[in-house]
Parts: C-alpha cells; sequence; structure tokens
C-alpha cells in the first residue's frame, strides 16, 4: 500500500498523518512510500488544473509536466515546490528507515534462531 499527498487543501500535518497511517497498517511486506498525486488527462483533477492553468493542455502535461511520477507535475499545496520536495523526502526517509529496521531485525532473529538456537530448518536469509 502506498499513499498520495499534495491534492488540493493538504498540508504537512496530512503527510504526518499519512506517514503514521503506512506505519501503523505495516505488515513489513514491501517498501511503503508517499508519491505525489498526479492530475492525469481526463480526471477532475487534470480539469481543475486546466482551469487554474497549471497545465496547458494534453500536450504540456506529458512533454513538460509529468517528467517522472515520483516527483510533482502540478503543486495544488501551499507549500512551496522546495517544501514539498523537503516534507515528502523526510516522510519516505522515515518509511525507508522503519522497513530497514524490520528487515534488520527478522534477519537478526533468523540468525539467533539459527546459531543460538541451532535450527536445523534455516536454510539461508530470504526474503519473505
Amino acid at each position: 500500500m502506498n499513499i498520495i499527498f499534495g491534492n488540493i487543501g493538504e498540508n504537512q500535518e496530512c503527510l504526518d498523518k499519512d506517514v503514521e497511517f503506512l506505519l501503523k497498517y505495516d505488515d513489513h511486506a514491501q517498501l511503503r512510500t508517499i508519491r505525489p498525486v498526479t492530475p492525469y488527462p481526463g480526471s477532475p483533477l487534470y480539469d481543475y488544473a486546466i482551469q487554474k492553468d497549471l497545465i496547458k493542455d494534453c500536450e504540456d502535461f506529458y512533454e513538460n509536466k509529468h517528467t517522472n511520477s515520483d516527483l510533482l507535475t502540478v503543486n495544488f499545496t501551499e507549500m512551496t515546490v522546495d517544501e514539498f520536495y523537503a516534507a515528502l523526502h523526510k516522510a519516505d526517509q522515515t518509511l525507508l528507515n522503519k522497513y530497514i529496521e524490520n528487515i534488520k531485525q527478522h534477519n537478526s532473529n533468523l540468525l539467533d534462531n539459527l546459531y543460538l538456537k541451532q535450527d536445523a530448518f534455516f536454510r539461508g536469509f530470504r526474503h519473505t
């Protein structure tokens, strides 16, 4: 599960709640991230961006604005672009650190079971 951030009216408090939610319901199966909202052509958000002159047309969207799905296409928040990226960096760094911490703990437990309990069923360090 991943979450998008940066929709109309969202702010730092929303992003903080997104991080809390992802950490609370993390099943440790994969890295969780938060990505910027993208106003794809045909969506109401795209129509809003056109109406507010944030995107000129479909060509502008695909050739100039939507260069990478992990980068802003349009900033709908009150944050500056630099503030947006700093906040998203901090949020995803928190999620990445938690993911790495969980992998480390899982593998440490495997190691303990192998050598401290002589677990004969150990078959190497694998992702589960």
